[in-house]
Formats: structure tokens, C-alpha cells, sequence
């Protein structure tokens, strides 16, 4: 049987244009990529009225959520309420008048918070030369007002124990030995009521023994 010019352009046009027409098809199947879907995106930029240091906090209370920012002088900390990521809140500009939160700051426990300050005179200096800190043990219940509860100058060495709610330092006085309340890490188990023949289908795991 002949086939005709006709009939031949035909079935090459539908060669050429059926794998095209199923792309059309399969891509518009696939929803549009959606802002959202992106990894990783800015929410939020907030200009800073000072340099910044190296290091940065996030300290809770209840639903807020505070940021410490290091100011490049280490004199104190910038504090930002990033409760809503979206809209940053610079609070304030350093953390207290008196830089109780000077140097480095680091948490303890969810409201004690220790700040190293390292003092540069020569008069600070150990034996081996190295230069000694002030230290300040700060209560940061209040993550908007940190408070100094204790100041240590001349310090030479400090280990904190998170494990027992203790903290150890040692200088030109001697050691000292602080302790601190720390939430319980365990939550005491609740206690089943006994079980009996009337029961009904018990959740798994069972809420009586």
C-alpha cells in the first residue's frame, strides 16, 4: 500500500510535536516554587548603633526571647527582643550604666550568668604572666536588667559546674566556691493508678500498672 506525501508530513508533525505538547503538560502539573519553599532566606535586618564583638546570646523569659550582642569593645552587650524574628527590637544600647555584662558572657543556668572581664594592667598579672580577670556572677531573670550579684577581681582561673550548681574560682585571695539554684533536670514520674478488671482499653503505654 502507498502512502502519500500527505499522510507522511502528518506523521512527522506529530513526531515533532507530541514529546513537546507532554512537557508542557508534565511542567504544569508541578505547583509554582513559592517563596516560602526557599532553604533560606532574610526576614529581618536591623542596624546596629555600634560595632559588634565576636559573640552573641539568646536568653528566654516566659515567651520573649532576648539577644545579647556583643559591642566590638567588649564593655557590655546590645539586647535585642527577638520574639518575633520578623521585627527586631533593639531595647537596649549596652546592658547596664555600670557593664555588668563587660567581656564574656556565659549561662549557667537559665538565670545565672557569668561575665569574664580581662584587666590589662600590669599590677593583674600572675606569676606566669598572664593577665587575670574580674569576674561578675550575674542574676538574669530579668534578661531586660541583668543584675550583678557578685564581683571577683585578680581572678586566675574559673570552672563552672553545671552538673552540681557550683562554681569555682580562684585568685590573689584564694578559692571560692559559689553555688547557684538550677531547675531539676528530671521531672518527677507520675504515679499509675493500680489496674483493674473494669478497665478499659488502655493507651499504650498504660497509664495504670
Amino acid at each position: 500500500m502507498e502512502i502519500s506525501k500527505g499522510t507522511l508530513r502528518s506523521y512527522f508533525l506529530l513526531s515533532v510535536l507530541l514529546p513537546a505538547w507532554a512537557v508542557v503538560a508534565i511542567s504544569s502539573e508541578q505547583p509554582a516554587l513559592k517563596p516560602t519553599d526557599v532553604p533560606a532566606t532574610v526576614i529581618a535586618h536591623l542596624p546596629l548603633p555600634q560595632a559588634t564583638g565576636s559573640q552573641m546570646l539568646l536568653q528566654r523569659e516566659n515567651a520573649k526571647e532576648y539577644l545579647y550582642v556583643q559591642q566590638a569593645s567588649k564593655q557590655g552587650f546590645m539586647i535585642v527582643d527577638v520574639s518575633k524574628p520578623e521585627r527586631p527590637n533593639l531595647l537596649k544600647r549596652s546592658a547596664q550604666a555600670d557593664q555588668a555584662t563587660a567581656g564574656n558572657l556565659e549561662m549557667v543556668s537559665p538565670d545565672v550568668a557569668i561575665a569574664q572581664a580581662p584587666e590589662k594592667t600590669s599590677s593583674t598579672l600572675t606569676s606566669n604572666n598572664h593577665p587575670t580577670e574580674t569576674v561578675r556572677v550575674l542574676d538574669m531573670s530579668d534578661p531586660r536588667n541583668p543584675k550583678t550579684l557578685e564581683t571577683f577581681t585578680k581572678v586566675s582561673s574559673l570552672l563552672p559546674d553545671g552538673g552540681h550548681g557550683l562554681i569555682y574560682l580562684t585568685n590573689n585571695e584564694g578559692l571560692w566556691i559559689l553555688r547557684y539554684s538550677r531547675p531539676s533536670l528530671l521531672e518527677p514520674a507520675k504515679k499509675k493508678v493500680p489496674c483493674d478488671s473494669n478497665s478499659e482499653i488502655m493507651a499504650m503505654p498504660p497509664d495504670c500498672d
